[in-house]
């Protein structure tokens, strides 16, 4: 199974180093070729991984690799998309799928009927929120009363002349990326339609045109309330994800590096008060740790395991057809 990789920045070295992880018990798995339009990004690649470096595109895909995964600036994913296709290729493309809505529909025109495609969500293979959207599956939780979550980082200085703190390139700000991973969180919790109640958004800090901190309020058809902030102007990199339920809640906090290492709790509605104990106890006593500072080393080396069959997970990894219900969802909150 011979894999492409398209573009070596931060993401596409994820893949890479996941492929090789995976290639050591999948002998058949193989990274066919690296290509990045910078000179110095394939020169760091090849010192890093020692992996098969082109100078071209057309020269990656000219090997016929089984899949194609895509790691670049959203601008310029569509057409790699539809030449990887054209070579035969499945593809993965990472999150998310298009700028918009209607380059998203452009987009899944190009693919044959008999090529998959998908798109990269690695936060459903962290530990603790693979956990949490199982607990939430199997009614752990009762009725979902409320849904919170929270991402934020700070950039760093210079990130105003980045693409991806340019509209044109990146499709918008902090709503689309890194929130699309968010909606897709929440699409994965929620059930049937989904309304969105309010919409708030602040830019006045890079200056580049894009928003950079939002606020969102939604509801399904049961009611559930998800609320959720997307910033990149949060100085203490965050990620908290908070399910409250009827009958107990789950707390995701981290997700590695400067999130913090991962942890999941969850606990019982007044756990507190719970037989088992002789006396009333703290409620912190009370919860159960699911998931205890996993570093979150494995949430890209699972999804490329399930994306190429080679392994199943609890989550499943997202395909086109749930990546445009992502892209309609973040289309309304733009619209709203």
């Amino acid at each position: 199974m011979k894999v492409a990789i398209i573009g070596a920045g931060l993401i596409g070295c994820e893949r890479i180093s996941a492929l090789q992880k995976i290639s050591k018990i999948h002998d058949e798995v193989e990274i066919s070729a690296v290509y990045d339009p910078d000179s110095n990004v394939r020169c760091n690649a090849f010192k890093k991984f020692n992996t098969p470096i082109c100078k071209e595109l057309d020269l990656a895909l000219s090997n016929k690799p089984d899949w194609v995964f895509i790691c670049t600036p959203h601008h310029v994913a569509g057409e790699i998309i539809k030449k990887s296709f054209e070579a035969g290729a499945n593809v993965l493309v990472e999150k998310p799928l298009g700028r918009n809505l209607p380059e998203c529909d452009e987009i899944i025109k190009y693919k044959p009927k008999d090529r998959e495609l998908f798109v990269g969500f690695n936060f459903r293979f962290f530990a603790g929120i693979d956990a949490a959207l199982k607990d939430c599956r199997m009614g752990k939780f009762g009725k979902l009363i409320s849904v919170n979550l929270v991402l934020g980082h700070g950039n760093s200085p210079g990130m105003e002349k980045s693409w991806k703190l340019d509209p044109s390139q990146c499709g918008g700000g902090c709503l689309i990326d890194p929130g699309v991973h968010l909606l897709d969180l929440i699409l994965n919790i929620s059930s049937g339609p989904i309304d969105i109640k309010c919409v708030k958004t602040w830019r006045g800090f890079w200056n580049t045109g894009i928003e950079e901190e939002a606020h969102i309020i939604m509801s399904d058809i049961n009611h559930t309330i998800f609320n959720t902030q997307i910033s990149i102007n949060k100085w203490r990199s965050t990620f908290r994800l908070e399910i409250n339920g009827t009958e107990g809640y789950g707390i995701v906090e981290g997700r590695g590096r400067s999130y913090g290492r991962q942890i999941y709790r969850t606990g019982v509605r007044w756990g507190w008060q719970s037989q088992e104990f002789i006396s009333n106890i703290s409620q912190a006593i009370s919860e159960v740790v699911v998931i205890d500072n996993d570093p979150c080393d494995d949430s890209f080396v699972n999804e490329t395991s399930a994306i190429l069959g080679l392994k199943t997970f609890n989550s499943m990894p997202c395909d086109y057809i749930k990546a445009r219900q992502v892209m309609s969802l973040l289309d309304r909150c733009y619209q709203s």
